[in-house]
């Protein structure tokens, strides 16, 4: 897993400003059908490689897409959602960090045992959206995943994308000029079988669960920001195992305190933001954490001043996720 994901990570074009190619995405794509992992196996991840290959294939977006009606122009730069508002604070990151993980380490683990799914619900965007193989660039189409995984690992799961968004009337007309792809849901779900890794428990010690998230990588700041995300739609934490993560973050350099904000789904949170280029575009990459129960309730990834070859503006986010549920079922 860790060298699929590593081979995703160096094509996302957002790295490296240009179309990743085919060849190599179908190499990897084969080949994860019998990878493995040296912790549990977590299906969502197989199908999940699947969604960021299209995702990387389509980094350079044309400015037309085929539909049934003949050839209809999109818009040159595409509709992107407004970034999150965050404020600037003069608190250091890892002081409000460690402060959140103090009331959450001593709250009670109420997640029952022994328990019979673990079930995640999220909202997701990106830029690379695909609707029937249309590039879709003249709306913001989230789509809302669902997924319940067992203790051996299987798992089924289903997405709908949601109502197209937009910031103003203009945006929409742009987009029904374009055909208005995915004006009605799309719809799908499959089922996944059980996995061979282990279902060991993470650890609750602030150099456990650093170890634990790095999974054997060089886990610099660039890449604990994209893992982060991963785990909290995998595991469900319990509250000394979120403190620890709190603390992994708090002792990380670069992060600065972005104030509390509102999330797509309006819930207030506090924010903690990391700049860099992270071997390719300058970008802006954010997580939200609930300042009383430490879960993370949303992630957000910006573009800052160059753009690449990627047709949208510079300081545009290019792809965000809600996170709505993570519990344990009986």
């Amino acid at each position: 897993m860790r060298d699929i994901d590593e081979a995703l990570r160096s094509m996302n074009p957002v790295r490296t400003g240009k179309p990743a190619d085919q060849s190599q995405l179908n190499e990897i794509l084969s080949s994860s059908q019998s990878a493995g992992t040296a912790r549990r196996v977590h299906p969502r991840h197989r199908w999940g490689w699947v969604v960021t290959a299209a995702a990387v294939t389509a980094g350079v977006v044309g400015y037309t897409v085929v539909d049934p009606f003949g050839v209809t122009a999109q818009p040159a730069l595409a509709i992107t959602p407004a970034p999150l508002r965050t404020h600037q604070s003069d608190r250091p990151a890892a002081d409000v960090l460690e402060e959140i993980a103090g009331r959450v380490a001593g709250r009670t683990d109420t997640r029952p045992k022994p328990w019979k799914a673990e079930h995640f619900v999220r909202d997701d965007w990106a830029l690379w959206t695909r609707i029937d193989n249309i590039q879709v660039t003249s709306a913001v189409i989230p789509e809302h995943r669902e997924t319940w995984e067992k203790p051996d690992g299987s798992a089924h799961w289903k997405t709908t994308t949601l109502s197209p968004q937009f910031q103003n009337q203009q945006q929409r007309k742009v987009w029904e000029n374009a055909g208005s792809v995915g004006k009605e849901p799309v719809r799908s779900s499959g089922v996944s079988s059980p996995g061979s890794g282990s279902t060991a428990e993470p650890p609750s010690t602030v150099e456990g669960m650093r170890t634990w998230l790095a999974n054997g990588q060089d886990m610099g700041p660039g890449l604990l920001y994209e893992v982060l995300p991963e785990r909290f739609q995998d595991h469900v934490f319990s509250p000394a195992q979120r403190a620890a993560v709190l603390r992994v973050l708090a002792s990380t350099r670069g992060i600065v305190y972005a104030g509390t904000v509102k999330d797509q789904a309006g819930r207030s949170g506090e924010a903690f933001s990391l700049t860099g280029r992270f071997g390719g575009l300058p970008n802006k990459r954010t997580l939200v954490f609930d300042p009383q129960t430490g879960d993370l309730l949303a992630s957000e990834e910006q573009l800052l001043k160059d753009a690449g070859k990627l047709n949208v503006r510079p300081y545009s986010v290019i792809q965000y996720s809600t996170f709505l549920t993570a519990e344990r079922l009986q």
